[in-house]
């Protein structure tokens, strides 16, 4: 895992990162995966909360990226108070005396999600991260070193991206159309969509993009957005 840690430290895109990441943790079972990197004093589930996710279930992802379900969730509340690690039978078991929680994870077990674990990610200054993992088998079953160590790999790789976001420019001018374009690169829209978002070309969205990743000092979305939302740019 420290092999792990130490390549991480020297990486400086945040989507490379979450992609190794990722691609790291389907190696130990895992089928599903959403990283959530929290601005400094906001709540995991808020909608400034920057929401990373990889194959997740089409329905499951429109109801909690697009819909609802983000202010529902109580697993980041839960994880953070009763974690760092916290799977399904037991996020489930604590939510209980809760209605809305309740009724959330009836809501999400419909919708397929099962096996999922929580991980609490503390960070400087305030700038929490929360990963959601679902395995392809019960983590009941996992040992505490098996999660311990994908822990640790999360960890390593939220607190890079902190210090990658404290880096570029301390001050960075966007127009309202760059801005705009940067606040659907945010939420995941490839540049074919804000194209169609936008009413504007696929060309003109690359214009713009070029445009961002050069006052943000980046080359990735994913760092763009942290450094964006650090500087108080753009709202997800």
């Amino acid at each position: 895992m420290w092999d792990f840690a130490a390549h991480i430290a020297r990486m400086a895109d945040c989507e490379a990162i979450l992609e190794y990441v990722y691609a790291t943790c389907i190696d130990r079972g895992a089928t599903w995966f959403s990283y959530h990197f929290t601005p400094a004093f906001e709540s995991q589930t808020s909608k400034k909360t920057f929401i990373w996710a990889r194959d997740l279930p089409f329905e499951y992802q429109k109801r909690y990226i697009s819909g609802n379900w983000r202010t529902l969730d109580p697993v980041p509340r839960l994880t953070f108070e009763h974690g760092p690690i916290l799977d399904w039978k037991r996020a489930i078991d604590l939510g209980q005396s809760d209605a809305s929680a309740a009724a959330f994870f009836r809501e999400i077990e419909l919708a397929g999600a099962d096996n999922w674990v929580g991980f609490a990610l503390f960070g400087p200054h305030n700038r929490d991260g929360y990963v959601s993992m679902r395995f392809g088998t019960d983590p009941v079953g996992f040992t505490q070193g098996e999660l311990q160590e994908v822990h640790s790999l999360l960890l390593a790789a939220h607190l890079q991206i902190c210090k990658i976001m404290d880096g570029g420019r301390s001050s960075v001018s966007l127009s309202d159309r760059e801005r705009e374009v940067l606040g659907w690169m945010g939420r995941g829209k490839s540049s074919g969509d804000i194209a169609t978002i936008l009413e504007i070309s696929p060309e003109t969205v690359r214009t713009y993009t070029r445009r961002i990743y050069d006052k943000l000092q980046t080359n990735d979305r994913v760092t763009a957005t942290v450094r964006a939302l650090k500087l108080g740019l753009v709202d997800l």
